[in-house]
């Protein structure tokens, strides 16, 4: 069971990590879906049962190696985009393929892939080669900016691709100390075993594939709590008036697992459909009695006057809108989520016999 999870597990997570991203984004989220895709098809070409399959001419090896040399090519591209630092983008470019051509010469010409045998040496060098500038820029830029990143969860993504890609760089190095050494009429035991060769590059494919997923998870993980937390607001104004609501309310909240950005940008423009649909029954009274309590907490207390007024059957009065909240979709979402938060509480604490 656990050599099939080695075998099978860093292949499947990478496909399962790429179809979470989904499609389109900016340049930068286009760019992580490269890299998982390079990383994706050179994991599945690893996998022993697929490598038989593609035959004995050892065709899986070279697949493998141009997912690699792929990935590493479109890893240095996201940091050029995330950094504001394309310098050298085109540059980099031909060398990846300029290599990788090199790579299928010298891979035609090899009689086997025994390290002893004729350009088996060049072909890994050259492989090395082919990825070595893009590793070193993944691992320079991607350190830099991660000291300087805000978002904490940006922060913890990026040095785990860092030190994902600088294991991936150690074992690059082993991988040629293995081809050289024998050239040079010697042995290089240590690079033979489990540790360099085994966990060292699965190690370095798993904190690249979790730093890639880690932003993407955490803000599903942000989004789908916000959504929960609008939910008492947004029960409380659609019973109010339904028609504020594009549809009717479905299972708990909880359940709500996908199109969160969809839907969490649904509930907030329709709380505040619901919001104006209230205007003509807000109590300013109310509002100069709790606007010690800060703005989320004076904003549900006039909500919830208001909904009573509504349902007592208040006569409405022609008052002027007024907006509280944020400035941009970020900070109104967050805002209406801590003005749910303490109407939750009053409506907990009006209920009969609390």
């Amino acid at each position: 069971m656990a050599e099939a999870l080695r075998e099978w597990g860093p292949a499947l997570l990478a496909w399962v990590v790429l179809a979470s991203r989904g499609l389109g984004g900016s340049p930068a989220r286009r760019r992580v879906r490269w890299v998982l895709f390079g990383l994706a098809c050179s994991l599945t070409a690893q996998i022993p049962l697929i490598y038989a399959a593609l035959g004995d001419g050892h065709l899986a090896r070279l697949l493998s190696h141009a997912g690699m040399v792929f990935a590493a090519w479109a890893g240095q591209e996201f940091m050029s985009v995330l950094t504001g630092h394309p310098r050298g983008a085109r540059w980099q470019a031909w060398w990846a393929g300029g290599t990788f051509g090199v790579m299928c010469l010298l891979f035609a010409l090899m009689p086997d892939l025994r390290p002893q045998s004729a350009w088996v040496m060049e072909y890994c060098l050259v492989y090395a080669a082919a990825q070595l500038p893009a590793l070193l820029t993944v691992i320079g830029l991607g350190a830099r900016y991660a000291r300087a990143a805000g978002d904490a969860a940006i922060r913890a993504s990026l040095w785990l691709v860092v030190a994902g890609t600088a294991l991936a760089l150690l074992y690059l190095l082993n991988k040629s100390a293995l081809a050289v050494a024998p050239r040079l009429g010697t042995t290089f035991g240590f690079g033979r075993t489990v540790l360099p060769s085994k966990i060292l590059p699965t190690t370095a494919y798993l904190l690249v594939l979790i730093g890639a997923a880690l932003p993407a998870v955490v803000g599903w993980r942000r989004r789908h709590r916000q959504f929960r937390r609008l939910g008492p607001l947004w029960q409380a104004l659609y019973r109010a008036d339904p028609s504020i609501a594009l549809d009717p309310p479905g299972g708990p909240d909880v359940l709500v697992l996908r199109d969160l950005r969809l839907r969490l940008y649904r509930r907030v423009i329709e709380i505040r459909d619901g919001l104006l649909a209230l205007q003509p029954y807000r109590c300013p009274e109310v509002a100069a009695r709790t606007e010690a309590d800060g703005a989320a907490a004076a904003e549900a207390a006039v909500i919830a006057a208001a909904l009573t007024a509504r349902a007592d059957g208040a006569t409405p009065v022609n008052r002027p809108a007024g907006v509280t909240g944020g400035t941009d979709l970020a900070e109104d979402t967050e805002f209406l989520a801590e003005v749910s938060d303490v109407y939750r509480r009053l409506s907990r604490s009006a209920r009969p016999g609390r």
